[in-house]
């Protein structure tokens, strides 16, 4: 396949790797260090219009589509995974509100998002598990014009500084979609969970308790709450998480190459030795993969292909990028010795944000189940 660039999307990416080594690089250690999130940068790539790339023009965005956001995912995990991260769960309520929302809640809620204005978060994953959404607890009771909420949700990125919040529930034996409006009475944020990487990006744990819902706030049909979350899981969380680990790979080559041959043993820089090169040869090869291989579900995106039809791309784009990144950002500190472990070189935190990703958009065992029943189905 053919990925020929465009001309505007060559300039998008100029345009996401000039921000993001002139307005994130410098900043990295101190925001990584305080893990606060960094709602100046969002905001900024937010008038830069890097955020609302696959919203359409309409509602705010840009409507260059899913090729552009994997380009700007990738240039921002180079230098900061965890902003690179921020795309992986900040674009699933907007997505799924513009493919399953009405009008009004279209033109209320996303022109605010796409320009960084405001957050948005997605829960659909509880404490029984992600992978399995029978086992679903939270509900939404029916109660004159709206719904009753009761249930919990864990592991859900950017809850505590989302504005609204998507989230799934089920009612009698079926799923609703709905969204939730911050400070909305019987909802909570109950706790941040301690994670060693991503550290500017929260992951929580929500409440909801006996929180009425309105009508207005259910996404798509009643009942469809399955076909509004998956297809926005897969097409926007799984193609993000592969586009993180893809640019931190890159990060994490690019740091360990500028430092092999800067370092020098035996008179003459260690890139030099055969052992250290057939380390970066293989970590070069394994990105030049993973481009391809992530990129490949993006195109048919954009080509109006469904998530649902290409979901077995879409799955081997996310496991096999995140396969690459955690054996690489490894065979970087490999390479640098104990450089490597040295937060100014940032290899680390690769390393480390690379571990999150292990379940982020779905397990690596459930990206080989998918795989694996279009090879025996």
């Amino acid at each position: 396949m053919d990925f020929g660039f465009t001309k505007e999307q060559e300039m998008l990416r100029k345009a996401a790797r000039q921000f993001a080594e002139t307005k994130v690089a410098p900043r990295v250690l101190e925001v990584d260090e305080k893990g606060d999130f960094p709602f100046d940068l969002v905001r900024q790539m937010g008038q830069m219009g890097l955020i609302g790339l696959v919203n359409s023009k309409e509602y705010g965005g840009s409507g260059m589509g899913h090729l552009a956001r994997m380009i700007v995912i990738e240039e921002m995990a180079r230098v900061y995974p965890s902003l690179g991260f921020f795309f992986q769960a900040g674009n699933l309520l907007m997505y799924a509100l513009e493919s399953f929302g009405n009008e009004e809640q279209k033109k209320h809620y996303i022109p605010d998002l796409c320009k960084g204005n405001k957050i948005s978060a997605f829960a659909v994953t509880e404490q029984s598990g992600g992978s399995d959404p029978s086992a679903m607890m939270t509900t939404a009771t029916r109660n004159g014009a709206g719904y009753v909420v009761n249930g919990r949700k864990a592991y859900i990125t950017n809850a505590d500084v989302a504005d609204v919040l998507g989230f799934v529930a089920r009612t009698n034996g079926s799923f609703n979609a709905f969204f939730v409006d911050k400070g909305t009475r019987g909802f909570d944020v109950t706790r941040r969970e301690s994670r060693p990487g991503f550290r500017s990006i929260s992951v929580n744990e929500l409440a909801f308790t006996d929180c009425h819902v309105p009508q207005a706030n259910l996404i798509g049909q009643e009942g469809r709450g399955m076909a509004a979350a998956l297809p926005t899981i897969s097409a926007i969380g799984r193609t993000g998480a592969a586009g993180v680990a893809l640019g931190a790979t890159q990060g994490a080559y690019e740091g360990a190459l500028k430092f092999c041959r800067e370092r020098v043993l035996y008179g003459k820089p260690i890139s030099d030795l055969q052992a250290v090169q057939f380390m970066l040869v293989d970590m070069i090869n394994d990105i030049e993969a993973a481009r391809w291989i992530c990129y490949r579900p993006a195109v048919l995106l954009d080509q109006g292909k469904s998530a649902k039809d290409i979901g077995v791309d879409i799955a081997r784009a996310k496991f096999f990028a995140v396969d690459v990144a955690l054996r690489n950002c490894l065979k970087a500190q490999q390479a640098m010795g104990a450089y490597g472990q040295s937060p100014e070189y940032r290899v680390e935190m690769y390393l480390r944000d690379m571990l999150e990703l292990l379940t982020a958009g779905g397990t690596q065992e459930i990206m080989k189940v998918v795989i694996g029943r279009s090879i025996t189905n």
